[in-house]
């Protein structure tokens, strides 16, 4: 998804307005504890989505202000919009690309004024869905601030933290919505969120959609099944498939589970097709599949 042809100079233009005047880093930040971390921010620099405070500070306790927040975005998602007239702030332009496409940002958006978590994560979760729609599981999250969380902002942490960009592992705990999110804090749930979008719209093995004939009406259906979540007497999840199939001759099947190390559980499926040579008659029915996942993975589709 990511614009490989962008001009270098504008590429830094707008690395360094997210920072707030910083400048690129070669090297790995100083102050950005434990190599995961590390290697988040370093990804982040690589493609033009974040950049250090200085050559060799990432300062990531810092708040995050709403335009470096709106930029990020923009940046992540390759967000395009109307073009703005110059000698006006750094953010203009990205500010405008992102109500263009549709991202709530406020009319009285302040320079200085920091970015709530629970106000990033509507806007993160509204540019995830400029790029498209993304399959997740309704496992109700619970947190122990639940109640201050607003209700214009559940939906889409619900959403996030089912697709583990917001991390799995915090569930259960406080998510703090009304202080500002950090630098580190956003730029994870930034690469988490790329990832996601990357690892769906990646072409499987073998596909080759300049020969590839379209697919049927039955096909069409099995691609996006439905995804149910319960709960097993010993503690485990029971993930199930739903999908409507145009004759019972068809069947739906679980090929493989991969578990990883992010706490998610890969399922890949397959639409078994009718026998050759046989008659069905021609009624859509329901084909499910069922498989166990361990508790605390989120599970994800791949076809």
């Amino acid at each position: 998804m990511w614009n490989s042809k962008k001009k270098t100079a504008a590429l830094l233009a707008l690395s360094c307005a997210l920072a707030g005047g910083g400048v690129a880093a070669a090297a790995a930040f100083s102050d950005v504890q434990g190599s995961n971390n590390q290697s988040i921010v370093s990804s982040l620099q690589e493609k033009g989505i974040i950049n250090g405070v200085t050559a060799t500070q990432f300062k990531p306790n810092q708040q995050l202000t709403q335009p470096q927040a709106i930029q990020m975005l923009v940046n992540a998602f390759d967000m395009k919009g109307p073009e703005t007239a110059s000698g006006q702030a750094w953010y203009t332009e990205a500010v405008a690309a992102a109500r263009a496409n549709e991202l709530s940002i406020p009319a009285n958006l302040k320079a200085s004024a920091p970015v709530t978590r629970e106000q990033f994560a509507i806007w993160l979760h509204q540019a995830i869905n400029t790029t498209g729609q993304y399959p997740t599981t309704k496992m109700m999250i619970i947190f122990k601030d639940q109640s201050s969380i607003s209700k214009e902002a559940s939906n889409a942490i619900q959403d996030l933290a089912n697709m583990n960009v917001i991390p799995r592992s915090s569930v259960g705990q406080e998510f703090k919505p009304k202080e500002a999110i950090t630098r580190l804090d956003a730029a994870k749930w930034v690469y988490s969120a790329v990832e996601m979008v990357e690892r769906h719209n990646q072409p499987q093995a073998g596909d080759d959609t300049s020969t590839s004939p379209q697919p049927s009406e039955g096909e069409q259906m099995a691609n996006t099944p439905e995804m149910s979540i319960s709960s097993t007497a010993d503690g485990k999840q029971k993930v199930t498939l739903h999908v409507e199939l145009p004759n019972p001759g068809y069947n739906l099947k679980i090929d493989n589970v991969k578990l990883t190390d992010d706490k998610r559980a890969i399922i890949s499926y397959s639409l078994q097709q009718p026998e050759p040579g046989m008659m069905y008659p021609q009624v859509i029915t329901e084909g499910t599949a069922a498989t166990i996942i361990p508790a605390g993975y989120t599970p994800e589709l791949v076809k």
